[in-house]
């Protein structure tokens, strides 16, 4: 994930940069590359804690060591004299496609954005991106940490503002939050020139900057939401411009280098793609939880997002709504948990409040709605709660445009416990399978194998970056399968 040495669109200062400087040595001055400081040690070990929380956890075992490899061959490259422990490179288990820096030397890259690469050159480059943002102090230049945006600017405080806040990765956004364009541009080159000096393609810079264009086609989303502080959009920001200046400043630098397809998509076979089952299954409007045991289908059109402590939805009008688990005292009544749910979502200044109980699906729940006024104007809120057992009880709060409130009825009676089946689909999710192109095999024949629902040959081909080319016999392509 940021001084200017490369201007936006500065092909000179890239050649310059890249080309007429000794490869063996830093191009920027080493009073400039910091980063690995006592004090930023301090820093990001912080960030640490809160990023690898909000990010599902991180993943451990073949692949994170192999991911380690690579990123410390680019890292060390980044800070002469550095030595392996100094680095801290993390897998997270999230499926949205982000990689980022902190302070102290600490990488991160998701698995939503392993999943898109497809060979070391281009891992290396993203990981070189970030150690550049790392060597190059960028953190320490940035203005302010992350605003609230998306959900919690609608809803923070009328959902609850902690958990609003780490539904949007409010504690890790104030870590991971954009890097002004310059430090982009300035990354982009210090990575480049790191992956060369570790002996990669510069060229896999611009490959892996396209392939972010193809998230959404992967994944069968029209319009993939691009403001989160969870992605990589907002993150790192992605235009023609910039792919056409990186490709521009690769050529500039006359090199080649190792690509090691193979090597890598050995490492990603078999990893988990989407939401790990453990955490529970998004598929477009509907969750399944296999490990708890229930599910849910949010109102058509919602964009969900899932974090071990809540899941969140958000409709295309501005509707939003927050889902959570409470511990109840023993005989606690749900009037009682909705009640104090309504202090604190309005600070203690509740509001006139409609309240029923009723069975949903063979659970006692509660449903409660008011008006609230907001600096939005009025607003639809409820509090409802399913009771699961003595000691459990989950919370929906919802919020709506005044008059919309009623889009979130079907949603509410659609929570319930799962059946043996559905429990057993949830538990395999859906992973990574790499496989040979045999001769005969055709993108029609091997995406028919994909799992997802949507259309399978334009996942199949935006998976493997292949346009305009037939199939070779003997490469080997990823596939999506179910568990």
């Amino acid at each position: 994930m940021r001084r200017v040495l490369l201007a936006a669109g500065s092909l000179a200062a890239a050649a310059t940069l890249l080309v007429g400087a000794p490869v063996s040595q830093p191009a920027v001055a080493q009073a400039k590359l910091t980063g690995l400081s006592p004090r930023d040690k301090q820093v990001g070990a912080e960030g640490y804690r809160e990023i690898v929380q909000e990010f599902g956890g991180k993943v451990d075992g073949p692949l994170a060591a192999y991911v380690r490899q690579v990123g410390l061959k680019v890292a060390m490259a980044s800070v002469p004299g550095s030595r392996p422990e100094d680095w801290t490179v993390t897998v997270l288990n999230s499926p949205v496609p982000n990689a980022m820096a902190t302070p102290g030397g600490y990488l991160y890259i998701t698995r939503g954005l392993l999943a898109m690469i497809n060979n070391e050159a281009e891992l290396a480059s993203v990981l070189g991106h970030e150690a550049g943002h790392v060597a190059a102090n960028h953190s320490g230049k940035r203005n302010s940490r992350a605003a609230i945006g998306g959900l919690a600017s609608i809803a923070a405080a009328m959902l609850g503002g902690s958990q609003v806040a780490q539904m949007v990765n409010m504690g890790a956004g104030a870590w991971v939050s954009g890097f002004s364009r310059s430090q982009e541009n300035e990354a982009d080159t210090l990575g480049m020139r790191y992956s060369m000096i570790a002996g990669y393609d510069p060229h896999a810079a611009a490959t892996m900057l396209s392939a972010l264009d193809r998230v959404n086609a992967v994944e069968g989303k029209e319009n993939l939401e691009r403001g989160g502080t969870a992605s990589i959009f907002s993150t790192h920001p992605v235009t023609a411009e910039r792919v056409q200046r990186v490709s521009r400043a690769a050529d500039a630098t006359g090199r080649t280098g190792v690509v090691n397809r193979n090597a890598y998509l050995a490492a990603l076979d078999g990893m988990h793609f989407g939401d790990a089952p453990e955490q529970g299954i998004i598929s477009g409007p509907s969750f399944r939880h296999a490990a708890l045991g229930f599910g849910f289908d949010a109102p058509p059109g919602f964009t969900l997002q899932n974090s071990p402590q809540a899941i969140a939805g958000r409709g295309r009008d501005g509707s939003n709504f927050i889902f959570t688990g409470v511990q109840a005292r023993q005989g606690q009544s749900l009037q009682d948990i909705t009640a104090t749910v309504w202090q604190q979502v309005t600070n203690n200044r509740v509001p006139r409040v409609s309240y029923s109980e009723r069975r949903i699906n063979g659970l006692e729940a509660a449903n409660s709605t008011a008006p609230v006024y907001g600096n939005q104007g009025q607003m639809e809120v409820g509090v409802h709660a399913f009771r699961w057992d003595a000691n459990t009880v989950y919370v929906v709060r919802t919020i709506a445009p005044a008059g919309r409130g009623q889009q979130f009825d079907p949603f509410i009676a659609s929570f319930r416990r799962l059946s043996p089946q559905e429990i057993s689909h949830a538990q395999r999710g859906r992973r990574i399978d790499v496989v040979t192109v045999k001769p005969g095999d055709t993108v029609a024949s091997l995406a028919a194998r994909m799992a997802p629902p949507y259309n399978r040959e334009q996942s199949f081909l935006a998976l493997n970056g292949i346009q305009n080319r037939a199939l070779q016999p003997g490469e080997q392509l990823k596939l999506i399968v179910v568990g």
